[in-house]
């Protein structure tokens, strides 16, 4: 296949280029006809999470998730619409998640439900882990209909729900006075359940779903709940893969005769280095049901909103490279146990928010952010993942927008517009005259039909690097440089321009907004990451 090639690179300067020095020039090269060396998913990598968490739910003297939760949010906002339709550019799609750690909390009230009360969320309470009573929050009918006729009327949008895995299990009995929300480590009751999951009421939600014809793309199957990182459960593999596969063959069942039905995924959960727990469901999966369609894991590498550190991690490059650990151990687990002759399934990034317990004010939505996630990006793309779900669209301190009436963007939110841009589906493999050993430098390539694209970050504080980019037949093109006032600005500038919404509330043409290119060889200051086009 010919492609018409083109390379992108955007540059985000935050310091004085006077003040630093310039390592030895580096060179970096792609074939432009070589076979990829992995490929992102074909409908979305691309991926906005929408929570439950209620008012209610503070961190650290931090509440900022009013009004966010997926059962509160005001979905006539204009702007909210407007920016999942951006994310989704030249007729793509974009994954909208509807989860997080209450969907295991969750009853839903739909017909054959059987359940008499559904009830809203309690105020918060320290009898479990989560911090909330089990059984205290409900989705009804009338907001299963806006929230499928919200993204149905948004091109691209595409939705996945996180499926109740705990209803129906005992969780054990813990003394009176036990925390388990802060203690749970301390108190085995607190994350210990007996029997199986009972699938009723999930079977009213799906069946509901198939009567009103709503395209769902994919069911989860509960939330943080396996092995020894599971937050609210530590559910077996073998316990977790039999009641994976009942939600898979009602889903079947419910579906049955239709040319598409919607993927069942899961276990996302925490990943830190529980391979052996991966292997065996991914076999046992296959034994009992045809093997999982979708594997997603969860990942927070800056580690805990409270962390003064954060900032700092966000930008270590022995602290981003925990992703190739993590997404190898992952990937080796799934593709070594799956039987000969059948396909792996994907694997996806099913959360990643940078800092868990709701982020980190001033750096997980700042410009900082920018630099674990598009390094997250080229990372797990190159391990053959094919999704990367940001925790989340709106709400807590990681929002891609800000938990506003306005919903202002936040640099992050533009850092993902220009990768769905100029990122294409085929990974392709890199070639540095340094032989990648200076790890503040790194390096990644996408090719669409249209193009050949380069992201380049620069980790380091204090050194430029010098770069010549190579790859036969193409012309450099156009330029996007993006610039900050400093590492935790919420305001960025694409070629001196500031980013944002105009007075009507619409988001900018950044493909018009590209400069020519001029000059061979290109300098990339400290602290910053680009894209560059070539055709």
């Amino acid at each position: 296949m010919l492609y018409a090639t083109s390379l992108t690179l955007c540059l985000i300067l935050t310091i004085d280029p006077s003040t630093s020095t310039t390592a030895s020039p580096i060179t970096v090269s792609v074939d432009p006809t070589s076979s990829p060396i992995a490929q992102t998913s074909s409908t979305s990598f691309g991926c906005l999470a929408l929570d439950w968490w209620p008012a209610s739910k503070c961190d650290y003297d931090w509440c900022p998730w009013a009004g966010s939760s997926f059962l509160e949010l005001d979905l006539d906002n204009k702007v909210l619409k407007k920016a999942i339709g951006f994310l989704a550019p030249n007729d793509s799609s974009i994954f909208l998640r509807l989860g997080g750690s209450l969907c295991d909390f969750v009853r839903y009230d739909f017909p054959g439900s059987h359940y008499d009360e559904c009830r809203d969320f309690s105020d918060p309470t320290n009898t479990t882990r989560v911090g909330y009573e089990l059984g205290s929050g409900c989705l009804r009918t009338d907001r299963w209909d806006q929230l499928n006729g919200f993204c149905s009327d948004i091109p691209g949008c595409t939705l996945i729900f996180g499926i109740n895995a705990l209803i129906g299990r005992t969780n054990s009995t813990c003394d009176a006075d036990t925390n388990c929300h802060w203690e749970s480590n301390d108190h085995p009751c607190c994350t210990e359940w007996s029997g199986n999951w009972n699938s009723s009421n999930t079977e009213a939600l799906l069946r509901y779903t198939k009567t009103q014809d709503y395209s769902i793309y994919a069911f989860e199957f509960g939330n943080e709940l396996i092995g020894e990182s599971g937050i609210q459960a530590k559910l077996d593999a073998d316990t977790y893969s039999t009641d994976f596969c009942v939600l898979k063959n009602l889903i079947n069942d419910v579906w049955s005769g239709e040319e598409t039905k919607p993927k069942v995924v899961g276990p996302d959960n925490n990943y830190s280095g529980d391979d052996q727990w991966y292997r065996d469901f991914t076999s046992l999966t296959f034994e009992k049901c045809g093997g999982p369609d979708v594997v997603t894991w969860h990942q927070y590498l800056l580690g805990a909103g409270v962390d003064s550190a954060a900032d700092e991690k966000s930008r270590d490059p022995n602290v981003l490279d925990k992703q190739i650990k993590n997404g190898e151990g992952i990937k080796a687990a799934v593709y070594e146990n799956t039987p000969e002759g059948e396909t792996p399934p994907e694997i996806w990034m099913g959360e990643a928010g940078g800092a868990y317990n709701s982020g980190r004010p001033g750096v997980t939505d700042a410009f900082t952010s920018s630099f674990w996630y598009l390094d997250g990006f080229g990372i797990l793309s190159e391990n053959n993942e094919q999704t990367f779900c940001r925790q989340t669209l709106v709400g807590g301190n990681y929002g891609l927008l800000e938990n506003t009436d306005e919903k202002n963007p936040n640099p992050d939110f533009f850092a993902l517009a220009l990768w769905q841009n100029l990122m294409g589906q085929d990974v392709m493999e890199v070639t540095r005259s340094d032989d990648g050993e200076d790890r503040n430098f790194r390096v990644y390539s996408h090719r669409s039909e249209e193009q050949l694209t380069f992201l380049l970050i620069n980790l380091n504080n204090e050194t430029s690097y010098e770069v010549e980019l190579q790859a036969e037949g193409m012309e450099r093109f156009k330029d996007f440089t993006v610039t900050a006032e400093g590492l935790s600005s919420q305001t960025i500038y694409l070629n001196g321009v500031e980013l944002g919404l105009n007075g009507e509330g619409d988001f900018p043409n950044i493909m018009e907004m590209g400069v020519d290119a001029e000059g061979g060889s290109i300098t990339i200051q400290p602290l910053t990451y680009g894209f560059y086009t070539f055709n």
